[in-house]
């Protein structure tokens, strides 16, 4: 069986475009995710404008890649708009909502609109875990059906499941039908305290969550190290890591 591998771009926030899009390609990514932000905040970002996605287009041609992702920034419709420009596949909603019921009917109807438009440009919505209304597995599976759009599903994310508590194992048995994107990192703890790690440092148990997963989704495996001091180190470990356990 053929992966196909990508990797979350906010571990390379502060690197500037063209080196993010060489460093991809040189591990051998070409299919690369992106965020819409003010390079005034985070350099790797993309400003929500015409002229800025062409530029980022030239960049990863230029490059050998292309965009196949890229995080939602508060403005749907004018954000879909430009996400189709850059040619896109997915377009990710993380965002942590407060755990009530009336949150709950908010963050589907919203969902439901950023579906709505994406369909229209045939983008699939993918609405990553990360506490709160998101916290179990159970919890994604209840806003998802709520929101019973075919083109918006879940982006795995193990570790953020157990960072808030939920084992990952026992969530994607709940969310396996929903899986649409993945991202991948591990939790270990300090003083009783869960940190994000790599993949080899956490206690997070890829060779189930791969028998699992794999035999019925065939979207991208999402690397996602996310600390900026080591990204180089951190990503290829990870990376190297899943080639292992699955024999590549």
């Amino acid at each position: 069986m053929e992966y196909k591998f990508t990797s979350s771009c906010w571990g390379f926030r502060f690197w500037d475009f063209p080196k993010y899009c060489r460093f991809m390609k040189e591990i051998g990514i070409s299919d690369i995710c992106a965020m819409f932000k003010e390079p005034n905040d985070f350099p790797l970002g993309i400003p929500k404008n015409e002229k800025a996605v062409k530029d980022a287009l030239k960049i990863g041609e230029d490059n050998g890649v292309k965009f196949l992702e890229i995080s939602y920034a508060g403005e749907e419709e004018k954000e879909i708009e430009l996400a189709t420009l850059l040619g896109v596949k997915y377009y990710r909603v993380c965002t942590v909502w407060e755990e009530s019921e009336e949150q709950l009917a908010k963050t589907i109807e919203m969902l439901k609109r950023i579906g709505e438009l994406a369909e229209k440009k045939n983008l699939e919505v993918v609405v990553e875990n990360h506490g709160g209304l998101m916290r179990t597995g159970k919890m994604c599976r209840r806003l998802l059906e709520g929101v019973a759009l075919p083109n918006v599903k879940l982006n795995y994310d193990p570790a953020n499941f157990l960072y808030y508590g939920e084992d990952p194992v026992s969530a994607l048995d709940d969310v396996l039908p929903f899986v649409g994107f993945t991202h991948f990192k591990s939790v270990k703890y300090q003083d009783g305290k869960p940190m994000y790690c790599r993949l080899k440092e956490g206690v997070i148990d890829y060779r189930r969550i791969f028998a699992k997963l794999l035999p019925v989704y065939d979207g991208y495996i999402g690397l996602e190290y996310e600390e900026p001091s080591d990204v180089v180190e951190g990503t290829l470990d990870d990376l190297n890591y899943i080639k292992n356990l699955l024999n590549l």
